[in-house]
């Protein structure tokens, strides 16, 4: 018996590494899934082509894949997101500030509220998971863009859970450090990034997007049903640990 079996969920950016990891996990635990991505995502129960920037055509996706789903959304998860940032303050252009903006706080507040409508009218509560970042608690040099459209993600998800709270409907975010993704994996195994993580994260590596999936799993499974407006750290401790003096 799967710690999901039953429930439906949306899972945005699904065709990614942190997105699919979650959807493919979720699935392994008994949910049904539908992934809304730009880019195809196959292997599911359903998938849906968005641009989650666009608030109109996130609510029309969420609406199909609500249909997809039988009727029912129990689970949403909000892993599309642009990622990195090079540009340090102040000289972020307004086309930066905006992308940024526009598909990691709009399209998460955009895909919450369209699901958070669907759980009400449900009535059976439901989870939203947002995956926001350890960017969204730190601030990393030279990404102002995408710091500040991670920590907008992360009091959106404190407001939503108590907004909702009195429907059953949870809301908590995933803040992930750095995690390996096909797209990196080539780079973070190279001996410049595995001693760079030996120093800085005590865990002595970055974490796989199975990680992250696993953390999604228990905020979406009933066992968490008192765990709301939290923000759960996957990033092997390398917030909680002090530079030593000289590094």
């Amino acid at each position: 018996m799967g710690r999901l079996d039953g429930l439906a969920a949306i899972v945005t950016g699904a065709a990614g590494g942190i997105g699919s990891a979650i959807a493919a996990r979720f699935r392994a635990e008994g949910a049904r899934v539908v992934g809304l991505d730009a880019k195809r995502a196959d292997g599911l129960d359903g998938f849906v082509a968005c641009d989650v920037a666009d608030g109109a055509a996130v609510d029309a996706a969420v609406a199909e894949a609500v249909a997809l789903l039988g009727g029912r959304l129990d689970i949403v998860v909000t892993a599309a997101a642009l990622t990195g940032g090079r540009a340090a303050f102040p000289d972020v252009s307004d086309d930066e500030w905006q992308r940024y903006i526009d598909v990691n706080l709009s399209g998460s507040f955009y895909a919450c509220r369209a699901a958070a409508r669907a759980m009400m009218s449900g009535g059976r509560g439901g989870s939203i998971i947002t995956i926001g970042s350890i960017n969204a608690l730190a601030a990393e040099a030279g990404a102002l863009a995408y710091v500040a459209s991670k920590g907008g993600v992360g009091m959106l998800t404190k407001a939503m859970a108590v907004d909702l709270a009195r429907h059953r409907i949870r809301a908590n975010m995933i803040a992930p450090g750095p995690v390996t993704v096909p797209r990196n994996r080539e780079l973070f195994e190279t001996p410049g990034f595995r001693r760079g993580f030996a120093a800085t994260i005590p865990m002595g590596a970055a974490a796989e997007a199975e990680d992250v999936a696993n953390a999604a799993v228990y905020l979406a499974e009933p066992g968490s049903a008192m765990v709301t407006g939290t923000t759960l750290v996957v990033d092997g401790g390398m917030l909680a640990r002090v530079p030593t003096f000289g590094e």
